[in-house]
């Protein structure tokens, strides 16, 4: 019987397949598209899998009008409307998000003991990361794994765009004054704020746009030769804490907006259409598979405590069989095949 339990990890995407499955038909559809995730608002994006993380009081979903109503806010902790995402991004992946933001309100330097700036920002995140108490966006070495769009309003250096890029080991991307551009966000005007990723490039792109009008040019962002890897898993519209920034020019924001519609491209899960199935004591799973991922079975009687039942394969693109011989233990016994990404050197 088809497998119907997915679980996602940081590192790996899992299907779990119980032991007793019947015989299954092998997969042979070609690999799927770039998924297009869409959201509109026009019904309650938690059935989707939105959910909140940190203040509450920051996100509201406005029936009414069919929108997010965001609130950004620097004194808060760190608090994320976030969507996981079913698979891990890395930097050899194209990915990108559109989202159609009309600001009311923003103010950099509001707390008078932080008067600098700091960013808002919305992007993707490596969820498990984002949520532990030492991620600190407002210092450059405790934020691993983002892409995302930031803005900075003006305090006296200019308001600034930036697709900032940080790597598994916090390490901020930045090429110098190429990596950014100087110009304004408009309030109270419909902008579509669109951030992609190119594989091709490595580099991170920030374009914005009225009624297809640009508000300022292009920003990108090459990743840097010495860059490592990125590993996200997670989008998110992020209002980051102000805690923890070094005492030399902190910062602080506020800003409220509403937030009508998210569009998202991204590569499909590395597993799909598994089938599974037990016979003469040999348990068999085939699936699709994905280029730049590694698949094997781990084994549990418990659904708590995996084993590794077998050896890594680099994924191919096309169908894939592992078989493990199911042994002698009494009781039932479960199944499940683990893809994790074969990660990049600079």
């Amino acid at each position: 019987m088809p497998c119907s339990c997915q679980r996602l990890a940081a590192l790996a995407a899992a299907f779990c397949c119980l032991a007793v499955a019947a015989r299954g038909q092998t997969p042979n559809a070609p690999t799927p598209p770039p998924l297009l995730v869409s959201e509109d608002f026009e019904s309650n994006p938690a059935s989707r899998g939105w959910s909140v993380f940190g203040n509450p009081r920051l996100f509201a979903w406005n029936p009414p009008a069919g929108g997010l109503d965001v609130t950004w806010d620097s004194s808060s902790s760190n608090s994320y409307y976030q969507l996981p995402l079913g698979t891990v991004l890395t930097r050899r992946d194209d990915f990108s998000a559109d989202v159609d933001l009309t600001l009311r309100e923003i103010a950099a330097g509001v707390d008078p003991e932080k008067p600098g700036t700091f960013q808002i920002a919305l992007g993707f995140l490596n969820g498990d990361e984002a949520r532990r108490p030492g991620f600190i966006r407002g210092t450059a070495r405790s934020s691993p794994d983002l892409v995302e769009f930031d803005f900075f309003p003006d305090t006296g250096f200019g308001p600034t765009v930036w697709p900032g890029v940080f790597s598994t080991n916090s390490t901020m991307n930045y090429n110098g004054t190429s990596d950014f551009n100087i110009f304004d966000l408009p309030t109270g005007i419909p902008l579509r704020i669109h951030l992609g990723y190119a594989a091709s490039n490595a580099t991170a792109t920030v374009t914005i746009t009225t009624n297809g009008v640009p508000v300022g040019p292009p920003t990108s962002a090459r990743l840097m030769p010495r860059f490592s890897e990125f590993l996200v898993d997670t989008f998110a519209i992020a209002s980051y804490s102000d805690a923890g920034q070094s005492p030399f020019m902190p910062g602080s924001v506020f800003a409220r907006g509403t937030i009508d519609r998210i569009e998202l491209q991204i590569p499909p899960p590395p597993i799909a259409r598994v089938e599974a199935s037990l016979t003469g004591g040999v348990w068999e799973g085939t699936f699709a598979t994905a280029l730049r991922w590694a698949y094997d079975v781990e084994s549990s009687t418990n659904l708590r405590d995996w084993t590794p039942a077998s050896s890594p394969r680099p994924g191919t693109g096309a169908p894939m069989t592992l078989s493990v011989t199911a042994g002698e233990t009494p009781g039932a016994r479960f199944y499940r095949v683990i893809a994790t990404p074969l990660l990049s050197t600079p």
